[in-house]
This record gives structure tokens, C-alpha cells and sequence, in this order.
């Protein structure tokens, strides 16, 4: 690093034999500007003069050459009397300052070359090395060499030890070119960044190229920046076998400047009797005794990967301290993370920490199998959680969406075990799959209400430890030992600062136990607290309770004996007694147990210059693993951690179909398959769908219940749908008009008027009975019930496929099942009645009720302007509202009323009958007057209908 200087920053700083020899002047011209002092602005008087002189020369016939060969000659001559000393390079000079001189002096040829590429690319001239080794430099011009005579030609000096310019012609006449990308290799380009890269590491190679363009008026490719920052940062921070031939020096140092500390380094001899690296495992004294002291026994494992040209894994292990913020206890590099590496990491930290097998610690983790396993051997008796978080990931491949998310995270933070229970039942009701999942996932190790109480944690993610790994991403993009020393600087200041901010809390608890205090409370004004006895409360909240005991600081809930700190219960009943609720936070939150946890610091350590050469055998880097596919120096973050920076939804995991083969996996720009017509979709049906597949009753509607036939819709009044299987007399007479009958669960059973209501009654869907057809030779009754099914279904306009799929039919029994009605005979002989009843009223008295249609119900428009009409399909004879409410007409029975269910109607003829013209309808008076020929009254001359 000595040796690496930055042009634009450093000054000129003269070299002592030129100060020794200021005043000493010689008679050649060109000398003594060589002699003067170090100004630059003299150098370019001087070589305005020198080329004018020159000028003059070749107007005289001498040219420059010749000049300075005879000159060079002369001054080599045996017996002159006068010795010259030419002028030595100072490489400390700013690059846009240098200037090559003849008979300058340098090191080597590649100082040399340096030199004319900061000349030519801060004045803007092409230049050519014809010649350029070991021995020997030539350079010519690089535009047109022919027109141009610029030509620099040195070599080493017979009488010491230097590389000399033994001849220079510094006369351009080619047109300036600041493009100079070919002298601007990546050698040269990675000297002019080395500072910039130390003051700025994550500088990107589009910035470069920014600084390039303005700097030096030239455009450099992406690839060569990108070459350039590599070769620089090389230069910061040095070969990578440097580092691992150090790392027997670099563990001394730690151990000198902090004793008592635990540095581990293993190392592995191959069959070639060569030596690699293979593990570094770093503990300090005062991150260990900080720990010991005042922090939680709560340990936080992960392992990360390094990013940079150093290959492997660091492992960590992570504590919190009292104001719950990342306390690292240790860190390792290995080569792989498995098992046999976390058991040597696990019992090292078991050494130093004094763990004693795990009793009352409770240690964070990933699912990493070799980790689990290797817990179980060092540390038996510790509490083991997982990472919750890691659970959940796994959770959402196959169960994905929001309600399975806000349901697992209720079910991982359930307190108790009813609760947890509660959670994971909702669960189970969506899905039992998603259930099952769960629960092979051992809960006891991700759910709150099985954590062990005492420890004043209640976490259920090892997010503390991601966090360490976020803090070091650029340290593990370095080197091994520029990474460690990263950790290292970062360790020793952080516990300083953090000690310095704690001087200025106001109380004795740290901030952050009293902002999860505040987070506990937020709906404290719902509870309130009923005294029990002596620092025995039950805090209510509705239906809900909890007991509190603030002498034992334990409520119901757990959480405070999880957390430590008061939950909302515990907060109620310590207000009660006029309290403050921040004397009850544990003390492992205390300000005082903060200031111990950061009492020691790390001391500092030494340059590698000053480290203790040891007499180990130097360690070559451990042999890469190299996987398939680009590294990835990014964190691959879950899909659950994205932030919503995007304006839509991301199309990211779903398959696109086709529009023109509709075929899945590829668009119909990239589609090469012929075009495919869609089938036509089904014409969709009007009206709002089903919410439900089955089939449902809505009853109370217009519809009302299966037998009692149009459900008083035109009747004048909404009635309730009654399921009145025997047939009893149903819902279709004449009521009040906006009136409504309550629903009826009757069997054989007249339904009730009720008073009447302008509303609709509040209804709720039944499921449809659908009886099973066995055979032919089943009672009438259910043979009469899946007739009065069918019907109900076609009136719904359900189709003939979809009523043989929900009775199970074929096409032939459903023909034979509605076949069961009216003959073609009897529905001409109900046609000629009803004829011959509009032209004589007394052939009415020649009707029996069986002859009369089953479905025969008045509507509300008919009955008020006094026509009649058939309406859809029902239970039978109808009477007015004026002879149920006197009650002196005789009710049919249910036996009668059955023997004319069993004549079921064909669905077609009724529509026939349905279609007639309102002047062929029965009128409301013959309908009247049969049915008083059914009660068995006479009739009359004064009385033609047998009425009172």
C-alpha cells in the first residue's frame, strides 16, 4: 500500500539532490532549466524558449537530434573536465504535470511508460510503444508516424542502475485526439481510482464511466471499468493468497492485543504435503464477559455466505441486550455450513459462554437439518424454536393468500394453548391439508403458548440475527481478513457509541421495553379490572377475562411472563392501584444492565506491517466449490418480504394461454401452432346466480312452500312457504291485501292466517327433499311426492339433464314419472267442462272435485276485477277469505285432498290449460258452487249455490 500513490491529490515534493544542487549551474541552457526550481509553469517557459531555440537551429542548418546526440556524446567524452547530473523522475508529481524529460532518469522501464501515458493523455497526443521490455522503450506517434517525428527512445545506463531517455524529439504535428482508450488500460485506469474506491467501495462501473468522460475526455467501456475497479480493489486490499498466508499472524495479533479472547483456526494437509484453509472461529473477551454479565439467554444461530472473492460461510451466533438490539457474540468462517462444521461452532460458543449443555437458554434458528442436529448433540437440554418466518415460507408454497397468512401468524403469537387451538381449528375448517402441514411441523418449537416462561423473550423469529447479516453484506463481499477486520471495526465503535447514547435516556428502563409496553396497551380503554384480593385482579373485556397477580407478575395471558413486560391485563390492573406500569418491566431491561453489557471494549489492533511473522506453515486459499449458474450477491427475499414499489400486480408465476391455439406455456406472439376456433359459450341465464349448488326453498317468497301452490302472490298478501307435506289447505285463498302468513311445519295441517304486514318476512333457504325412486312398485305417496319435485323444478326453468342429475333418473324413468298424470282424455273431458260450464251455470252440479284440475288458484287481478283464471300448480280447491274467516264451510279432509294430489297433472297440459282465453276461465261463482256440491249442500232455486 506504500507504494501506490494518487496523482491527483499529492503534492510536488522536490527531490533533496535537486534542492542540494538549486544554485549549481551549468553552461548548456537546457541544463540549467533542469537546475531551476521546480516550477511548473517555468518548465513550460523553459520549453516555449527550447523550441524556439530549436527553431533556430534548423533555420541554420543544425537540427535538435543532432543537437542532443552531440551533446549526449560530448558529455561522455574522456578528459572532460565538467560532470553532468541529469534530472531523476519523482513519481509524486500530479499526472497532468508530467512531462518526459531527455536525459531524465528513471527506476524502470514501466515507470517510464507510465510517465509518457499521463503525458499523452493530459495533452492529448497518440502514442505508439514500437518497443517496450526489460531492456529497451521505444515510442513513436500513434496517429501518423510518417508526418509526426515525436519519438522517445531509452534504455539502461552502463554506469548505474537507472533507466534513461537517450533521445527525445517532443515536436507534434498530428491533429490532438483526447480518445486515448487504448493507452487507458486497466492497469493505469485501477491507479487513478484507488482512492475513490476507499472512500466509496460501492462505487458502480456506470459511475466510473461518468468520471472518466468528465476527467479525462474519453469513453471507456463497461468491461474495462469493470477490470479496472477489480485490479484496484486488489490493490486495496491485496492478493487473496496473501490473506490466507497471514491468517496464523492476523490470530496472534487478536490474541496480543485482546488476551483471554478465543481465536480458533483449523487448517486442512492434503495428500501433495499442501496446506489450505479451513476454519476461523473469532470470540472476544468483552463481547463474552458483556454477555455473562447482562444480556438474555436468548441465542440467535444463522449462517450467510460470502459474497466476494473469498469462498465459504460465516456462521454467527447473535444475543440481544437489554434495549433488544444485536449483541454478536461470535462469528467463524468455514467452507460449508453442515454439520460437522455447526458442532465445532456450537461447542467452541458452549466453552465460552459456559452454556453447560443448554440448561435455561433458549436458542433462534432456521430449519437447517445439520444445525437441529447439531444442537441435540452440544446442547441437550436447551429450549430450540424455529424461525417462524422460515415456516411460514414453506407454509405459502402450497398454501398461499391472505387468509391463510393472517391465520398462521394468529396461531404462532397465541399466548396460550386454547388460543393456538382456536386458530389452528379455523385453519382446519378451510383446509385439513393445511392443518396437517402444520402440525407435522412440531409447534411446540414456532407457537408461543409452548415457550418456556422466564426467559423475557417471546420472539418467534430470528430476525435479530438477519439483521447482523444485513449490517456486514459489503464486509462479506472482501477478503477473509479485510472482512474480519470489518466486524472487528465495526464491534469496537458500535459498543462505544451505544455506551455514549445510553448517558442520555431519561429513566431507569430502556426505550425499547417501554415502546412494546405501549404496543401491549393500545386497547387498554376496553378492559377494566375487578379486585379479587391482595395484588389479585380479573381484568374484563366483554366476555373475556383474565386473572392477574402482580406480586408474582403472571397473568392468564402469558405474555408478560413471556415477554416481561406488562401485557394489557397486567397494565389495567396496575392502574387500578395508581401504579406506574414501567416499575413492573423486568429488570433485564434495565439501563443499568445495558451499561454492563457494553462496560469493556475491544482493543485495538495493529497494522499488518507490525504483526508478528509466526513460524507456521502458510495456508493457501481452501479449494472453491463452484456451483452451476452466477453467484447471487443479493439475499433472495421471500415473496412474503416484498415491498409494494410497483404500481401493478406482478404477473411473476402465472401461466399465460395462447389466444390463438389456446394452448398454455407461450402468447400468441410466439405462437407457431394454427389457429384454433373457441367452442361457443353457453348463453348464460338472466337473473341473479345461485349462491349455493344445492337446491334450495326460499320460503316466504312468491313461490312459497311445495304443496300449497302459488304462494298468495296475486292473492293479496305475502304468505310464509309452510312445508305441509299431507296437503293440508294451503296458503292461495283470498287474504288481506299486503298481509303475510307465517311459516308452517305442518303435516296434514290447515295453515294459519296472520295479521297483515306490509313487509316481506324474513326468510331462510331450505334444501329441497328429493326422495329416491326405488322402483314401480313403490306407495303412490312417493311417486306423487317426485311428480310434485319435477314440477317444482321446472318451474324453477331447470332443464331436463339437470332434473335427471339431482334425482338420479334416466331419461325413460322421468318420461314414465310424469306420465303418472292426466290422460289426454281427461284433460279434453276438464276442457269440455269447463265449456259447458261457461255457458250453464247448473251443469256445475254435474262435477265432481276429482274432475277438476288439481292446480286451481285465483289470481289477485282476476279476483279483484272478477274473472277467474288457472294459475300454476297447487293443492287443490280454493276459498275465499270471507268463508275461512266465518268458518262455516266445511274443510275437505286430508284423505280427499290426497286422492287429488295423486292426479299430478302432466306439465304440458297444464300449459295448454294454462293458455286458455280469460272468457273461457272458470269463473269464481261455479267454483263456489262445486264446492258446495262436494260439502254434500243442495241447492236451490233462491239458493242455486247452497250458500247461507
Amino acid at each position: 500500500m506504500d507504494d501506490i500513490h494518487d496523482f491527483d491529490t499529492i503534492d510536488v515534493e522536490l527531490d533533496a539532490y535537486f534542492k542540494k544542487k538549486q544554485a549549481s549551474r551549468c553552461k548548456d541552457e537546457f541544463l540549467n532549466i533542469l537546475c531551476e526550481e521546480y516550477d511548473y509553469e517555468a518548465v513550460d517557459d523553459a520549453q516555449t524558449e527550447n523550441d524556439a531555440q530549436t527553431g533556430n537551429d534548423t533555420q541554420t542548418g543544425i537540427t535538435k537530434e543532432e543537437s542532443d546526440e552531440d551533446y549526449l556524446e560530448g558529455s561522455n567524452e574522456e578528459g572532460s573536465d565538467e560532470e553532468f547530473e541529469y534530472s531523476t523522475h519523482n513519481p509524486k508529481v500530479k499526472w497532468n504535470k508530467m512531462r518526459p524529460m531527455l536525459g531524465e532518469r528513471y527506476e524502470s522501464p514501466h515507470e517510464l511508460k507510465l510517465c509518457l501515458t499521463n503525458y499523452a493523455v493530459s495533452k492529448g497526443f497518440q502514442i505508439r510503444f514500437k518497443k517496450c521490455d526489460s531492456v529497451r522503450l521505444v515510442a513513436i506517434c500513434g496517429s501518423d508516424p510518417e508526418k509526426c517525428p515525436f519519438v522517445v527512445r531509452a534504455s539502461w545506463m552502463t554506469t548505474e542502475r537507472s533507466f534513461q531517455v537517450k533521445k527525445m524529439i517532443d515536436i507534434h504535428k498530428c491533429v490532438r485526439n483526447f480518445n486515448n482508450s487504448r493507452l487507458m488500460d486497466p492497469t493505469w485506469l485501477a491507479r487513478k481510482f484507488v482512492k475513490e474506491l476507499i472512500r466509496k467501495p460501492n462505487l458502480k462501473c456506470k459511475e466510473m464511466q461518468v468520471i472518466i468522460q468528465s476527467k479525462f475526455h474519453c469513453k471507456i467501456s463497461w468491461s474495462k471499468c469493470y477490470r479496472s475497479r477489480m485490479r484496484a480493489l486488489s490493490l486495496i486490499h491485496g492478493n487473496l493468497n496473501d490473506h490466507y498466508a497471514r491468517v496464523w499472524d492476523y490470530g496472534h495479533e487478536l490474541l496480543r492485543s485482546n488476551p483471554d479472547s478465543t481465536v480458533r483456526i483449523t487448517v486442512n494437509v492434503n495428500p501433495d504435503n499442501t496446506t489450505t484453509f479451513h476454519r476461523f472461529y473469532i470470540c472476544f473477551k468483552a463481547i463474552r464477559e458483556g454477555w455473562k454479565r447482562a444480556c438474555r439467554r436468548v441465542i440467535g444461530l444463522d449462517g450467510s455466505f460470502l459474497k466476494g472473492q473469498c469462498k465459504g460461510e460465516l456462521l454467527t451466533a447473535i444475543g440481544r441486550d437489554a434495549n433488544n438490539q444485536v449483541y454478536p457474540i461470535a462469528w467463524a468462517v468455514v467452507d460449508v455450513e453442515n454439520k460437522n462444521n455447526w458442532k465445532w461452532f456450537l461447542d467452541l460458543v458452549n466453552d465460552d459462554l459456559g452454556l453447560q449443555g443448554g440448561k435455561g437458554v433458549c436458542v433462534i434458528s432456521d430449519q437447517h437439518k445439520g444445525l437441529v442436529e447439531a444442537s441435540k448433540d452440544i446442547l441437550p437440554y436447551v429450549e430450540h424454536r424455529q424461525c417462524a418466518r422460515h415456516i411460514y415460507a414453506n407454509f405459502r408454497k402450497v398454501y398461499s393468500g391472505v387468509q391463510f397468512r393472517n391465520m398462521f401468524w394468529a396461531a404462532a403469537k397465541s399466548t396460550t394453548e386454547g388460543d393456538f387451538k382456536f386458530n389452528m381449528e379455523r385453519i382446519r375448517a378451510i383446509s385439513s391439508a393445511a392443518y396437517d402441514h402444520l402440525m407435522a411441523r412440531e409447534p411446540t418449537s414456532w407457537c408461543r403458548a409452548y415457550f418456556s416462561t422466564g426467559l423475557a423473550c417471546e420472539a418467534v423469529e430470528n430476525g435479530i440475527a438477519e439483521c447482523f447479516n444485513a449490517i456486514i453484506v459489503d464486509a462479506r463481499k472482501k477478503p477473509l481478513l479485510s472482512m474480519l477486520e470489518e466486524i472487528r471495526l465495526y464491534m469496537m465503535e458500535r459498543a462505544f457509541n451505544l455506551k455514549q447514547e445510553a448517558e442520555n435516556w431519561v429513566g431507569e428502563v430502556c426505550p425499547s421495553a417501554v415502546t412494546k409496553m405501549e404496543e401491549f396497551g393500545e386497547d387498554i380503554k376496553s378492559w377494566h379490572a375487578v379486585p379479587s384480593g391482595v395484588n389479585e385482579y380479573e381484568v374484563r373485556n366483554g366476555f373475556q377475562n383474565y386473572g392477574v397477580n402482580l406480586k408474582e407478575k403472571i397473568c392468564a395471558c402469558r405474555l408478560w411472563e413471556l415477554s416481561g413486560i406488562p401485557c394489557v391485563h397486567a397494565q389495567v390492573a396496575i392502574l387500578y392501584t395508581n401504579q406506574d406500569p414501567v416499575n413492573f418491566i423486568s429488570s433485564w431491561f434495565s439501563k443499568n444492565n445495558y451499561k454492563a453489557t457494553y462496560d469493556q471494549n475491544i482493543h485495538p489492533v495493529n497494522g499488518s506491517i507490525l504483526w508478528e511473522e509466526t513460524s507456521y506453515t502458510k495456508p493457501l486459499p481452501p479449494i472453491e466449490r463452484r456451483m452451476p449458474g452466477r453467484p447471487s450477491v443479493k439475499r433472495r427475499r421471500h415473496v412474503s418480504e416484498n415491498q409494494d414499489k410497483y404500481s401493478q400486480v406482478s404477473s411473476k408465476g402465472r401461466t399465460v394461454q395462447c389466444k390463438n391455439c389456446l394452448q398454455r406455456g407461450h402468447n400468441k406472439i410466439s405462437c407457431k401452432n394454427p389457429t384454433v376456433v373457441p367452442e361457443p359459450q353457453p348463453k348464460k341465464k338472466m337473473g341473479r346466480p345461485r349462491l349455493e349448488p344445492d337446491l334450495v326453498n326460499w320460503s316466504g317468497t312468491k313461490t312459497g312452500s311445495r304443496g300449497g301452490g302459488r304462494a298468495g302472490g296475486r292473492a293479496g298478501g305475502r304468505v310464509g312457504g309452510g312445508r305441509s307435506r299431507g296437503g293440508g289447505r294451503g296458503s292461495s285463498g283470498r287474504g288481506n291485501r299486503g298481509g303475510a302468513i307465517p311459516n308452517v311445519e305442518s303435516e296434514g295441517v290447515q295453515t294459519e292466517y296472520g295479521k297483515g304486514t306490509s313487509e316481506f318476512p324474513k326468510c331462510e333457504p331450505e334444501d329441497v327433499a328429493i326422495p329416491n325412486v326405488e322402483s314401480e312398485n313403490d306407495a303412490s305417496p312417493d311417486l306423487q311426492e317426485i311428480s310434485l319435485t319435477i314440477d317444482n323444478l321446472r318451474k324453477s326453468l331447470y332443464t331436463t339433464e339437470e332434473i335427471m342429475d339431482c334425482l338420479g333418473l334416466t331419461e325413460a324413468e322421468l318420461q314414465e314419472i310424469e306420465g303418472l298424470g292426466v290422460s289426454e282424455a281427461e284433460v279434453q273431458q276438464i276442457e269440455d267442462v269447463d265449456v259447458a260450464m261457461s255457458q250453464d251455470v247448473g251443469i256445475a252440479s254435474q262435477i265432481t272435485v276429482e274432475e277438476l284440475p288439481t292446480n286451481h288458484v285465483l289470481g289477485d287481478e282476476e279476483r279483484m276485477n272478477g274473472e277467474d283464471g288457472i294459475d300454476e300448480p297447487g293443492m287443490g280447491e280454493v276459498m275465499t277469505n270471507e268463508e275461512r274467516m266465518d268458518g262455516e264451510r266445511e274443510i275437505p279432509s286430508t284423505q280427499q285432498l290426497n286422492q287429488v294430489r295423486k292426479r299430478t297433472t302432466k306439465r304440458s297440459k297444464v300449459n295448454q290449460v294454462r293458455r286458455r282465453k280469460p272468457s273461457e276461465r272458470i269463473t269464481e261463482i261455479q267454483l263456489q258452487k262445486v264446492v258446495a256440491v262436494k260439502n254434500g249442500k243442495g241447492m236451490s232455486s233462491s239458493n242455486p249455490l247452497g250458500l247461507d
